[in-house]
């Protein structure tokens, strides 16, 4: 009896310790819009909602809000941005009031999910770049991912393999 109480306490330990998304970022909206279709008829998604994600460019400060600018990306399943995926477009993700540029690192990935107010056109260089504007309503950043480069060796395989720690062919 005693085994059960201690395996029911660890395993609420371990669920309350788990972070939890915010289910406008876990589940996708029942209209999936893409940001290159706002770019070019942004009438037609005014006041839609979106969940959007990728790498965040940079964080500007205004009086009464924060714009992240995103190179948006395809999401996985669960709103994470993919990696090194195809490229949909540049977005706004307008959060009200101040937030710290620190949170918003450049590279780093973000998904955020809100409410379409709009294009804005700012330059990308030299270029005019119709930049669609997310009002948050929820977002989240990801944790970086580990990248292993190799398999970790194991020490304990048989030397009849003809390698490992103890080395040699059986005969």
């Amino acid at each position: 009896m005693r085994k059960i109480l201690y395996f029911i306490a660890i395993a609420m330990v371990m669920t309350g310790c788990a972070s939890k998304l915010p289910q406008t970022i876990a589940q996708p909206p029942a209209e999936v819009i893409s940001a290159s279709a706002v770019q070019q008829h942004p009438e037609t998604y005014l006041g839609k909602q979106v969940r959007w994600g990728g790498e965040i460019l940079e964080v500007a400060n205004a009086e009464q809000h924060t714009d992240v600018l995103v190179v948006g990306r395809e999401l996985e399943k669960d709103g994470e941005p993919i990696e090194d995926s195809k490229v949909d477009a540049r977005f706004i993700a307008r959060f009200s009031g101040f937030r710290e540029p620190a949170d918003f690192p450049e590279g780093k990935r973000l998904t955020v999910s809100g409410t379409l107010s709009g294009v804005e056109v700012h330059n990308v260089g030299e270029f005019p770049y119709p930049y669609p504007v997310v009002e948050v309503i929820e977002s989240h950043r990801w944790p970086e991912k580990k990248h292993y480069d190799h398999y970790p060796y194991y020490p304990y395989y048989p030397s009849y393999y003809g390698w490992g720690p103890y080395g040699g062919y059986p005969w």
